[in-house]
């Protein structure tokens, strides 16, 4: 008794609260499109999710308790539903189907909840796109003819037999699904939809009744004005005319009673308008609707949204657009579902301003070197007018925005009516009037003849307004000054400097090509940049052969004619870059890939000698290889690197300095190892005396081994490791063909060189050189990185490969899975018969998880590879493969109980993020289970 008592009043029923609001709160976040038939039940959207994940795990956690510590209590059926339930809000509908499964097949006896479970499983269903289970599931639940929840069930048939296109049936269950239902929320949307479906149907005067209902209730105005139009419309067709929808919405401006939604209405025109393609017009309205006063803030956030999207999408005025995000971003309140992608969007677009930009400024600097000194000063004379001329109208502007007409204002507050003090505007207006003309006057008797008379106040108003303006006029006489002498400073006025502006502008202009090409899909702008880069260079210029390769590429679906010119160009004067190998023999590669593979493992051996302190044997490994690792170019510098290393310990420090700067000169466009030689260099030039006073360059001796012989004042260079995937070696040496592309999974943060620091002789570290990650990795593009401009507008374009070799139907591919243990890893309990259900220890997982990690951080997920197996991925903080194996050596004492299966049932490893995405089906599954073992 007592048991269920606590489970129900101190656990159950706060959980079930919670979960209620998270899901209202969701439900608010939706955005519904009034152009098409409303989704019965609209799905959680990604923003909405996350928006409310903090609740939902505090839901899990509570229902958890009842599920696995109070589980002799009447409740426990309950708990597994307020699971299911917040898995599909999270959006985790596999997660969520495992649930309401467990809950219909081990509580029959609770015919409430059994019927529940089916009703969202159906749901779920319909969710992933599985249409004919949900209706079979469905169907099954409808023939039990239970008096529980008729409402649900029959909108849920409805939405199934829309998805069948069967609108009769839809009509008729949905029709139920009002009647039944007591929520008004429910039945205000479903009534709504109940009046779509008959308009199609032509069930005309059924229609105009339910849209008349929906008009007539509390429906939220955007509703509620849908219905509306969609009534006119229905009134007008009736009668003989053509509806048309444009004139009905600025009829409906010049109506009083919709003065206050002014803004929406000029919106809803935009909108008509856009679909119709009169962009110009559209734009116009929605600007309308953006500067309505009074009108909402998130109105004039929604009409920057679409002022932002047309710009983008149709104008591909990517500038402007990104202004347009910028003033959504501040209009708009988080909450709003896709707010986190507007804020990509406005980065990524942002990125696209700042080489624009810095274009036009490199551009005119240029132009001023060019000019004589009198006619420069006079030039930046006349700029800085102008833009102190802007800054005034701007002051001006804004100053005008604070004294809104108060009739105008008030209109905006609806319960503010004629009464004075109604008005919160006209208050302030009116207490700003009044210290204009009396000042700050205390609140007492005979205020009007107090000691500072209204003339003193004034005078000595007037006396701090003409001093603040003197001030204000001196300081900005001093800050036009200082502005003109930074604008003169950057003008480049030597040729190496204006060789380094011109450079800048190239380089910004490459970046914005690729940012055309790989971000927003527009290879049409990219050609254009391209083409137009290609004048800014000499024709010798090795930088074209890249160029001429984007250009080949990106013409190949658009004009192969032109493709075929730039593959000429390429390959008539650039024959022996990579590029033009690439073309030429898609296989010259492959050719190398033996020994680009024996070079990986000789270096692994080399580098092992090294760690040994055997240099001597090592040096000469590595020049017995140099006929070898010298054919590519990546690998050599990390071979002559680690040679170097070595003669540090056995050569004296000028010997050790002359091959540091040899790797430089002879590899000075090497990205990864020359800068870090570059810092080391740095580093022995201001440490001169110190260091060139050693016997050798590197003084080999273990940190921890005490030196007693050393001098105290010796300069000891510490090298640590850098992380593998960083430098990528191997990576790089296997993928000669670059196709510039922005990073969409990291920010461009400068890759961390080898450091060189000054430390005392006892706290000595022995140099440590990286060893390259070894990837078996098939020939294809590699890729370089720019600043992030972000995700979610970043449409991946699969580079094309080399060469395509298609598997031989007796023997599937071999997945090259990828060893890169410096990124995300999951845990994968993996069952072997998909058909058990794990709901179970599914929740005994998160409740362990959810100990160990914060929930937040925490992510498990079901999923069913083909038929024969299930898998539990477990997502937490798990940044590398040695988190992740240590937290699943801690699992692994747990396990046998939460799983409840033989160990023959299941098994259970680690994997990284890149090698999950290629688990599609058992044969993947069997080959990444080979490939760790």
């Amino acid at each position: 008794m007592m048991k269920n008592i606590t489970a129900h009043y101190n656990i159950y029923y706060n959980a079930s609260e919670i979960l209620r609001e998270s899901e209202i709160n969701i439900r608010n976040l939706h955005k519904d499109d009034y152009n098409q038939i409303l989704d019965i039940y609209p799905l959680p959207t990604e923003s909405g999710s996350s928006s409310e994940s903090e609740n939902l795990n505090e839901v899990v956690n509570r229902a958890n308790k009842i599920a696995l510590e109070k589980f002799e209590s009447r409740w426990v059926d309950d708990a597994f539903l307020l699971l299911a339930k917040s898995e599909y809000l999270k959006g985790n509908y596999y997660n969520a189907l495992e649930y309401f499964g467990y809950v219909g097949s081990n509580y029959p006896e609770e015919k409430k909840n059994t019927l529940e479970g089916l009703i969202w499983q159906g749901k779920s269903y319909f969710a992933i796109n599985n249409y004919a289970l949900a209706d079979t599931i469905l169907q099954k639940a409808y023939a039990k003819n239970l008096k529980y929840h008729r409402a649900q069930l029959n909108a849920a048939l409805a939405q199934s037999y829309l998805y069948k296109e069967d609108i009769d049936s839809a009509i008729f269950h949905l029709q139920k699904a009002v009647n039944f239902t007591k929520n008004r929320y429910e039945k205000t949307r479903w009534t709504f939809i109940l009046a779509q479906l008959q308009e199609e149907n032509n069930q005309l005067e059924d229609a105009y009744s339910n849209y008349s209902k929906v008009v007539k209730s509390n429906a939220a105005f955007e509703m509620s004005f849908n219905a509306n139009l969609a009534r006119i419309k229905l009134e007008e067709n009736a009668s003989g005319k053509d509806f048309n929808k444009i004139a009905t919405l600025k009829r409906l401006l010049k109506e009083d009673k919709n003065r206050e939604f002014k803004d929406q209405i000029y919106y809803q025109i935009g909108n008509t308008l856009l679909q119709q393609e009169d962009l110009a017009q559209a734009q116009e309205y929605y600007q309308l609707s953006a500067h309505t006063i009074p009108g909402s803030q998130k109105q004039r956030g929604l009409s920057y949204l679409k002022l932002a999207e047309v710009s983008f999408d149709s104008l591909k005025n990517y500038t402007q657009a990104q202004l347009y995000y910028d003033s959504t971003l501040q209009s708009l309140p988080k909450e709003y579902p896709g707010y986190q992608n507007i804020v990509i969007k406005a980065n990524n677009l942002q990125y696209l301003a700042q080489r624009l930009t810095l274009i036009e400024k490199e551009q005119e600097l240029l132009m001023l070197s060019t000019l004589t000194s009198e006619a420069r000063e006079q030039y930046i004379n006349e700029k800085i007018q102008v833009k102190v001329e802007k800054e005034a109208v701007k002051r001006q502007e804004n100053a005008n925005l604070a004294f809104v007409s108060i009739p105008e204002a008030s209109a905006s507050n609806k319960n503010a009516g004629s009464f004075y003090f109604n008005n919160p505007l006209a208050i302030s207006q009116g207490m700003s009037d009044f210290k204009k003309r009396w000042g700050n006057r205390k609140l007492q008797d005979n205020w009007r003849i107090s000691g500072s008379s209204s003339a003193n106040n004034n005078a000595a108003g007037l006396a701090n307004n003409l001093g603040s303006i003197n001030n204000n006029l001196s300081t900005r006489a001093e800050n036009i000054d200082s502005l003109k002498a930074d604008f003169l400073n950057t003008v480049p006025l030597t040729n190496e400097k204006r060789t380094a502006s011109l450079n800048k502008i190239k380089t910004a202009r490459y970046e914005i090509a690729l940012f055309y090409k790989d971000v927003l899909d527009d290879k049409i702008a990219s050609i254009e940049a391209l083409e137009m880069l290609v004048k800014d260079y000499n024709p010798q210029d090795e930088k074209l052969a890249e160029i001429y390769y984007q250009l080949y590429r990106i013409y190949q679906d658009i004009n192969p004619q032109q493709s075929d010119k730039y593959k000429a160009l390429l390959t008539d004067y650039f024959p022996q870059s990579i590029y033009a190998k690439a073309i030429i023999n898609p296989n010259f590669n492959k050719a190398d890939q033996a020994v680009l593979n024996d070079l990986n493992a000789k270096y692994e051996a080399i580098f092992k000698l090294y760690q040994q302190k055997e240099y001597q044997e090592a040096i000469e490994k590595i020049e017995n290889l140099s006929p070898k690792f010298e054919n590519f170019p990546d690998l050599a510098p990390k071979f002559l690197y680690l040679k170097t290393m070595a003669l540090g310990y056995t050569q004296k420090p000028n010997i050790f300095v002359e091959q540091l700067q040899k790797i430089i000169t002879d590899y000075p466009t090497d990205t990864i190892t020359t800068p870090t030689i570059k810092t080391q260099l740095a580093f022995i030039n201001n440490n001169k005396t110190n260091f060139y006073s050693r016997p050798t360059a590197l003084l080999a001796y273990h940190p921890n081994q005490s030196q007693t012989s050393t001098k105290p004042n010796v300069v000891i260079l510490d090298i640590p490791k850098v992380e593998d995937e960083e430098i990528a070696i191997s990576k790089k040496a296997v993928q000669p063909i670059v196709e510039t592309k922005i990073d969409q999974t990291k920010e461009n943060k400068p890759k961390p060189n080898i450091e060189i620091a000054a430390k005392k002789p006892e706290k000595d570290i022995k140099p440590v050189i990286e060893k390259p990650v070894e990837k078996n990795i098939e020939p294809k593009e590699e890729t370089k990185t720019l600043t992030k401009p972000a995700e979610s507008l970043v449409k991946e374009e699969k580079p094309a490969d080399i060469e395509t070799v298609k598997p031989t139907p007796s023997k599937p591919a071999a997945i090259i899975f990828s060893n890169n243990t410096r990124v995300q890893h999951v845990i994968i309990i993996n069952i072997k018969d998909a058909k058990t259900n794990v709901a179970k220890p599914f929740a005994e997982l998160t409740k362990y998880f959810y100990a160990k990690f914060a929930p937040s951080t925490v992510n498990l997920t079901i999923r069913t590879v083909s038929t024969t197996d299930k898998l539990i991925a477990i997502r937490a903080q798990l940044n590398n493969k040695d988190l992740a194996e240590k937290a699943l050596l801690e699992l692994e004492k747990e396990l046998p109980t939460i799983l409840n299966l033989p160990a023959s049932a299941y098994r259970k490893f680690v994997i990284s993020e890149p090698n999950l995405l290629l688990i599609k089906d058992t044969e993947s599954l069997n080959q990444y289970l080979n490939y760790i073992k």
